[in-house]
């Protein structure tokens, strides 16, 4: 996919038309009621709903994260506050108990009070922005005006300013590439209202350098680093292209990238 100055200024066109409505990442406003119903509607979803709500049962009793390194990495901790923060961020949305409002906004809380995300190891601040982004989308509407403060400062300043100066992922044909211009781009679209420039700057970069990750899956949707980390990079791939094409409108063609449509097979395979 060829990409330019057009471009770039169709990504800024496009987030200044999205307003500033929540939630718009994934599930926009609104539309809870029909996922509940196709989820009510058949016996494999009924079986979805209930392991969302029991994990995200769990999830009330559990700690926050806190800021602790496992060797060089914060990763675990930020797959942790990611994973509780989709979990109990959907349950939220389905059933309206507080109860799960609450606990994903002391984990975010506690995420954004940490002194940093872990820079040296970038991938750690992508899955972090990544939590907090949809954490603040998702929650947006009952949020007090402080802690949506709180948190859309820990995403611009602990998630994407950082990506302005580490940033040699933007160049990798791996798994860092798809997570963390994944992880840069949903902070960016939770936060545009507020950082517009800035936001359409991480846009326009993960649609630009994406492809470099992309081509791997040519001709026919092989995956060179093996099934283990095919669910990974592409699983952030698959959220990258959602979160444009739900909050743009558009995944700006890069669902089209040869190969990446056929590599469930591969993994079938």
């Amino acid at each position: 996919m060829a990409w330019g100055a057009a471009d770039a200024a169709e990504v800024e066109q496009r987030m200044r038309a999205m307003g500033g409505a929540h939630p718009r990442l994934f599930l926009k406003r609104g539309e809870e009621r029909a996922l509940a119903e196709r989820l009510r509607g058949t016996p494999q979803g009924a079986r979805v709903r209930a392991g969302l709500l029991e994990r995200a049962g769990a999830m009330l009793a559990e700690a926050p994260v806190e800021r602790v390194l496992i060797g060089r990495r914060l990763l675990d901790k930020s797959r942790t506050c990611l994973s509780r923060v989709l979990h109990l961020g959907l349950a939220w949305r389905l059933t309206g108990d507080r109860r799960y409002f609450e606990r994903a906004r002391r984990e975010m809380l506690a995420a954004a009070a940490f002194t940093d995300w872990n820079p040296s190891h970038f991938l750690d601040v992508a899955e972090m922005t990544a939590a907090l982004g949809i954490g603040y989308d998702w929650l947006y509407e009952e949020l007090s005006e402080e802690d949506r403060r709180r948190i859309r400062e820990a995403i611009v300043e602990k998630g994407l300013k950082p990506s302005l100066t580490v940033n040699s992922w933007t160049r990798a044909v791996h798994n860092w590439n798809q997570v963390c211009n994944a992880g840069m781009a949903i902070g960016a679209l939770a936060v545009a209202e507020s950082e517009p420039e800035l936001a359409a700057r991480m846009v326009a970069r993960a649609v630009e350098t994406v492809p470099a990750a992309m081509k791997e899956y040519a001709p026919d949707g092989a995956y060179p680093e093996g099934a283990s980390y095919w669910v990974y990079g592409t699983s952030f791939n698959v959220m990258l292209l959602d979160a444009l094409r739900v909050a743009l409108g558009t995944d700006f063609g890069l669902s089209g990238t040869p190969g990446f449509l056929a590599t469930a097979d591969y993994l079938l395979h």
